[in-house]
Order: structure tokens, then sequence, then C-alpha cells
């Protein structure tokens, strides 16, 4: 199967670059070596999922244990307020507490990932369910991934 983007791995990350790119008009695909996208997600904050901090980019960077200036690109680019705009979107509303934590009003990790579980389905993004074995290389070039069980899948981009 080949497609604009491959994004091996079904966790938050993984999803939000295939939903991201899927808005930008590429076919995406999403291997996931779980049952289910966002398994680790379900524990997060206790099963509750402490999705951001409510707070500016440099407070937040501040209470980075650490160095986190290496993260100032990103979170000028996508700001605590993108992420909880991004899911209240999605459906999910939220609420901030002690040391402005912000997770589901629900208390349920679960709606985070059924959230984006459904945004997955609504763009037409085929989860494939397996173990990235060996990454294709060519010419220096990530061209895709082979499977444990030997399926390829080749992509322009691999994530």
């Amino acid at each position: 199967m080949e497609t604009d983007h491959l994004c091996i791995g079904g966790g938050p990350a993984g999803v939000f670059a295939a939903l991201t790119a899927a808005a930008n008009g590429k076919r995406c695909m999403i291997l996931e070596h779980n049952k289910q996208l966002g398994r680790k997600l379900r524990i997060t904050g206790k099963g509750r999922c402490n999705l951001t901090n409510n707070c500016d980019r440099d407070t937040l960077l501040a209470n980075i244990p650490a160095n986190g200036k290496f993260l100032y690109s990103a979170l000028s680019r996508c700001t605590p307020q993108d992420v909880m705009a991004y899911f209240e979107g999605l459906g999910v509303p939220l609420k901030t507490e002690r040391g402005n934590r912000v997770f589901p009003v629900s208390d349920r990790a679960e709606d985070i990932v059924q959230a984006l579980q459904k945004a997955v389905q609504r763009a037409g993004i085929p989860v494939v369910h397996g173990d990235a074995a060996h990454l294709i290389l060519e010419q220096g070039r990530c061209l895709g991934v082979r499977t444990a069980d030997g399926r390829e899948f080749r992509a322009g981009t691999t994530l």
C-alpha cells in the first residue's frame, strides 16, 4: 500500500501528525502495533489524561524540569491554548484544576482517545495493525517500513 504519509505509531503524536497531514490534503496511514490507538494515552494522568497546562508559553517553559528551551519553537507554534481549543473542537469539554493542569471534564482519558479515534475515522485515515520491523531506506531516504510479518508500506514521508 502506498500513501503520502506513513505514521509509525498510533499514539497522540502519530495520530495528530496523520490528522494534520490529512487536513492538508495528504493521503495518510497509521501503522500501530497495539490493537487500538492511544493505548498508553488511556493511562496518563492516572486515567484522567492531563492534556496540558492552562498558562502562557513562558510559564510552561519555566516549569519544565532541566532545560526546556528546546521546546520554545514548538510551543510558539502550538500553545497550550491551541491544544485546549483542538480537543474542545473535537467535542471534549475541558477543565482547569490546581496547578493549571487541564483534564477532560469527565476525568476520563478514554474520552480523549475516543475523540482522536473518531477524528481519524472521519478523515478516512486507515489504521493498519502490525509491528514495524525494518525501515525501507534508499539513497539515505526512508521510503517506508516492512512489518514483522513481511508486509511493506511505502510513503512519500515516514513520520
